[in-house]
């Protein structure tokens, strides 16, 4: 679930903030593994009210945890004291006796602020799962819980398109040694299969959800590759795309650099790391052929 608070584009042409919106229409945004971070499902334990609220507090906690990518989130004392009913928007109850709940996304998000909580964003990588698990519902159960977009591996030696990361596990006493592999970074544990989640979600929070995220800041970006209007209007979608940009305002364009000034929850490098998931924003290493006048990104559709 997209955060409520869309992204104004303010500074542009009338006609081509015109022809963008336009353009936009017809422009996909690709495809990744988008986490919905404000909602969740839990079970209800009965049909009165007070099962309906527990549940609604549960299922806050799980937004905490998923939202910030920290597990401890659901012990957080302003997350504790919170009123549920405050930021619910939406809410149902499943056959299976399931309750799910959507939160409104400003507010909930003002809510991890208040607690100290960091924010991983909603674009995740895909992680490969490769480990002879009997059962995968516990496995499943808690990648749902970490907010943790899974792939089962097929068997395959090569991942699956769009998966990035790799959570392989072997047999070990009465668990698994695991090993969770992610952007040239390893990281090993031995436990339960909830285990194995908990390794590859604290290692990929560790690096997208930085204690930069716990506010916002403004950034000023040359992004090269602007060759047509077709570039130009996919590149501010892309860029209103991205769950962690808050705004974007377009301050010049000369010869094929566009300047930008985007305003994200965390910083410049968290931006470079969430936008290399897809590679459409490259960054441009100082002095690349072909970045006249100086691009901080080249934009690839």
């Amino acid at each position: 679930m997209r955060s409520s608070n869309r992204n104004a584009t303010r500074g542009e042409p009338t006609l081509a903030a015109a022809l963008a919106v336009a353009m936009s229409l017809l422009w996909p945004c690709a495809a990744r593994p988008d986490v919905p971070l404000y909602e969740a499902s839990v079970p209800l334990k009965g049909t009165t009210e007070a099962d309906r609220a527990a549940g609604m507090a549960e299922a806050l906690r799980a937004v905490a945890v998923k939202a910030s990518g920290r597990r401890e989130a659901a012990d957080n004392p302003v997350i504790a004291a919170a009123n549920p009913s405050k930021f619910v928007q939406r809410y149902s109850t499943t056959a299976d006796r399931m309750l799910k709940v959507g939160f409104d996304a400003r507010s909930t998000e003002q809510l991890l602020q208040q607690a100290g909580l960091p924010l991983w964003p909603a674009e995740r990588p895909l992680t490969l799962v490769n480990a002879p698990v009997g059962d995968p519902l516990e496995l499943e159960a808690a990648a749902r819980w970490r907010g943790l977009p899974i792939s089962w591996s097929s068997g395959v030696p090569a991942p699956p398109e769009g998966a990035s990361a790799v959570l392989s596990g072997v047999p070990s006493g009465t668990g698994f040694a695991w090993t969770f592999r992610h952007d040239g970074r390893t990281v090993q544990g031995r436990g339960s299969p909830a285990d194995g989640v908990n390794l590859a979600a604290d290692a990929l929070a560790a690096r997208y959800a930085p204690p930069s995220t716990r506010s916002s800041s403004s950034l000023t970006l040359r992004i090269g590759g602007m060759d047509d209007l077709r570039s130009y209007s996919g590149l501010l979608t892309y860029l209103r795309s991205l769950s962690l940009v808050r705004d974007v305002d377009v301050l010049s364009l000369e010869a094929t650099v566009l300047t930008v000034q985007v305003v994200v929850r965390g910083d410049r490098e968290l931006l470079a790391r969430v936008a290399a998931l897809d590679d459409h924003l490259q960054p441009v290493a100082p002095g690349e052929a072909n970045a006249a006048p100086a691009a901080d990104f080249m934009y690839r559709p």
